[in-house]
């Protein structure tokens, strides 16, 4: 749900986040729900605003309990060093207003401040948690893509945010099983589990939408890195760009069955191909 803009930058509430706000509203939190907000927002903002420092556009703010997203027109995997920052910023700008508001306690009196500082802190420790959509997911991929592909590296990381879900909302039924108390962990667990899934759900246009932006940085600076790999002509599509880094840019040579040189093919000719022709494609095929 949109509910204004920033800069420019759109701002929007998940509905999720609007039914349980209602729902805290109605057994008396209101004031709780709306500085869980307030931290998330100085959370995201910190993300647009390393973003505009990186040259990074960002079309929108997605706020959700557990942090949110910001949504760039550029896609930061593309370089997983300028990702690194991105994610940075978020519990950076976090744990500094925990750490601020702290020290102002005796400036600033408020029976809320404490809760305040709480929520900041907890934000900013849980978002450096190793899995996506977390902000320690996105530090973890950008690592691991350098190594092992952007695309296998986005599917481990999803899959460990669905790990740390499942983990908190096992903790929370433990809580309340025992004490009457977790649902809050249950909640938040659920909606992370949720999120993680569609990370791994969106992997593959994701993943084409990475590649395609490196054609760009091409035809911006004029040269990249490249790196040289030989493969058969029945070699699927999907396999030979699985070999793909955001570092460097992927020239393949094919060879028929006779180790013969029959052709060299650009990333992003295969890229093309792969869109045309679909995931059953074939080096043949292009």
């Amino acid at each position: 749900m949109l509910v204004g803009k920033i800069g420019g930058i759109r701002i929007r509430i998940n509905l999720l986040v609007l039914l349980l706000g209602g729902l805290y509203a109605y057994l008396g939190l209101a004031v709780e729900i709306l500085l869980i907000l307030a931290a998330v927002l100085i959370h995201e903002i910190a993300h647009v605003i390393m973003a505009r420092l990186l040259g990074v556009r960002v079309a929108e703010v997605d706020l959700l309990p557990f942090g949110g997203q910001a949504k760039m027109e550029d896609y930061t995997g593309l370089d997983p060093e300028q990702d690194i920052y991105l994610a940075l910023a978020g519990p950076a700008a976090s744990l500094s207003a925990a750490g601020i508001f702290y020290f102002l306690q005796e400036q600033i009196i408020s029976p809320y401040l404490p809760m305040f500082i709480n929520i900041n802190l907890f934000l900013g420790l849980f978002n450096l948690c190793p899995g996506l959509p977390m902000d320690g997911g996105h530090i973890l991929r950008a690592v691991l893509s350098k190594f092992i592909g952007y695309k296998r590296a986005t599917s481990r990381t999803a899959a460990l945010g669905k790990i740390i879900a499942v983990g908190i909302m096992g903790w929370g039924g433990y809580q309340l099983y025992y004490q009457q108390s977790g649902i809050n962990f249950i909640v938040v667990g659920a909606l992370l589990l949720w999120a993680a899934h569609r990370e791994g759900r969106l992997l593959a246009y994701a993943f084409m939408r990475y590649l395609v932006n490196k054609k760009s940085e091409l035809a911006k600076h004029g040269l990249l890195p490249a790196q040289q790999v030989v493969s058969r002509e029945d070699t699927l599509l999907k396999v030979i760009l699985e070999s793909a880094r955001p570092n460097f840019y992927l020239v393949v040579v094919a060879m028929d069955e006779n180790d013969n040189v029959v052709g060299m093919h650009s990333e992003a000719k295969l890229i093309e191909c792969f869109f045309d022709k679909g995931p059953g494609a074939r080096l043949r095929d292009c």
